[in-house]
């Protein structure tokens, strides 16, 4: 037990209150210790009926905790491992025994924070940033997820300081933006909020979830031209949004194991366009797991995308047999025929591709894609009258699906059917991307060759217009050259 000297008349009131401070501090500090107790134990753990790549990961990384008792290092790659394979409630024990060992170590804190978010302990989750924004106080996903839990937790004001901070240094951070952007929405400070998520549009332009954030505001505020617009463009957009650029976060995802995990970054890498070393790593599963169906699928998806193999290797063959394969799996789905299909037409096998979305279209009669995967391969086999009914069933199974939209207005022009493609491409104007000169060329050819020459010619001045900013070379010069043979001074 700690004694403090009692005032004996031998001190000031003065030496009195100094060394009852220094007392009560002392006291306070063993307080704190004692509380804490002994360093907690490295966590026991059940491995029975995981994936055996992850067994041993998660048997390997305690092995190394338990013969380093007191290395926060190893009892904090324990719990990146449990974590990296979503082993959520000993992560935490394992964390706490390195935040224990190692208390300056920012990663332990903010890895504990981010397995608190995944088992719903939010306001643990919270106190746990704050924690580890202490040590690292500039690293800026640390900030945005805090800021992204105090919106959920509905600590508004707290979660705009935060957002309004990280902004102050990253003003073009479309995360940031479009966070703060939910805040304010949340405020019903709807003109901000628009602001907001039309600046995290600029910031990264297939930002799927702020194009729908500022359509539902746009609405709102009685803007419903943009609005549908931004509807059609979060359709469009829904699965992208900015990479995170978490190197913390990387290095503990990067230690995950096991079929799914690998699944998972395979079609992670599909969607960057790393097709090779996605295509490797679905390979590496079916070595393993010979029915994986995400892991065929995928394959049968790369495989038009990808170069022809080196000589003396599967080609064709290849993708028939992982076809057969899901098939005799899954019969009845029709992404196998619609991958199949495009398979098929890489090869030069037009009829039986054709076969292959008729089949995938048997299966799901309103799938946009597999029509107008059809009507191209129509085109290529001359019957184009066939091409035409199946865009538009596409269309009539997704109105606003652009690429339906640009391939049946084109089919119509070249058909000299102008009167039809006119309407079928009007509304492939509401999205500005590369393809709208394209569009704005066609509409100007349909409208000159329906006799209303001037307005072909206004289409084609607000195509070149485009074209001067964005190219390509050769649009422009095709441009110019539809100009000239509308009687338009070439500018």
């Amino acid at each position: 037990m700690i004694e403090c000297q009692h005032f004996d008349g031998g001190l000031s009131a003065t030496d009195f209150m100094k060394r009852g401070a220094r007392c009560a501090s002392i006291l306070a500090a063993l307080l704190a210790w004692s509380c804490a107790g002994p360093v907690p134990p490295v966590p026991t753990l059940s491995v029975d009926g995981v994936d055996p790549d992850v067994r041993d990961a998660v048997l390997a990384a305690r092995a190394q905790a338990v013969a380093e008792p007191k290395n926060g290092q190893a009892s904090g790659r324990l719990g990146m491992v449990l974590e990296a394979n979503s082993i959520y409630p000993p992560a935490v024990l394992a964390y706490q025994r390195a935040i224990r060992l190692e208390p300056k170590e920012f990663a332990w804190h903010y890895y504990l924070a981010l397995t608190f978010e995944q088992l719903s302990r939010m306001d643990e989750a919270v106190d746990t940033l704050a924690a580890a924004l202490r040590i690292r106080p500039d690293y800026g996903p640390a900030v945005l997820k805090r800021g992204e839990l105090l919106f959920n937790l509905g600590r508004l004001p707290e979660s705009r300081a935060a957002l309004e901070s990280f902004l102050a240094q990253d003003p073009k951070s479309a995360a940031a933006l479009y966070d703060l952007a939910r805040v304010k929405n949340a405020q019903e400070d709807l003109s901000s909020a628009e602001d907001l998520y039309r600046r995290a549009c600029e910031a990264y332009p297939t930002f799927g979830a702020a194009y729908y954030g500022l359509a539902v505001t746009g609405k709102r505020l009685g803007h419903d031209s943009e609005s549908a617009r931004n509807f059609e463009l979060a359709e469009r957009y829904k699965n992208d949004k900015p990479a995170a650029g978490d190197p913390v976060f990387s290095q503990m995802s990067s230690l995950s194991a096991g079929v799914l995990n690998h699944v998972v970054q395979a079609q992670q890498m599909v969607k960057r366009g790393e097709f090779q070393e996605a295509s490797r790593l679905f390979r590496e599963v079916l070595k393993r797991d010979p029915n994986d169906l995400n892991s065929l699928y995928g394959l049968l998806y790369l495989a038009p995308y990808l170069p022809p193999p080196p000589a003396g290797q599967p080609s064709g063959d290849d993708v028939e047999a992982l076809y057969a394969r899901a098939q005799r799996i899954a019969p009845k789905n029709p992404q196998v025929y619609l991958y199949h299909g495009t398979a098929l037409v890489r090869q030069e096998k037009n009829e039986a591709a054709v076969a292959a979305y008729e089949k995938a279209i048997e299966l799901k009669p309103d799938y946009a894609e597999a029509h107008l995967y059809l009507g191209a391969v129509l085109e290529k086999v001359n019957r184009p009258d066939q091409a035409v009914e199946h865009y538009r069933l596409a269309l009539k199974a997704q109105p606003s699906f652009r690429p339906a939209q640009l391939q049946l207005g084109r089919l119509l022009v070249n058909l000299r059917r102008n009167r039809e493609a006119i309407p079928a491409l009007l509304p492939a104007l509401k999205v500005d991307d590369a393809n709208t000169a394209i569009v704005m060329m066609y509409l100007a050819e349909a409208y000159a060759n329906s006799g209303d020459v001037a307005k072909g010619r206004e289409f084609l001045e607000q195509a070149r217009t485009r074209a001067q900013k964005t190219g390509p070379p050769e649009v422009l010069q095709e441009i110019e050259q539809g100009l000239r043979q509308l009687g338009a001074p070439i500018k």
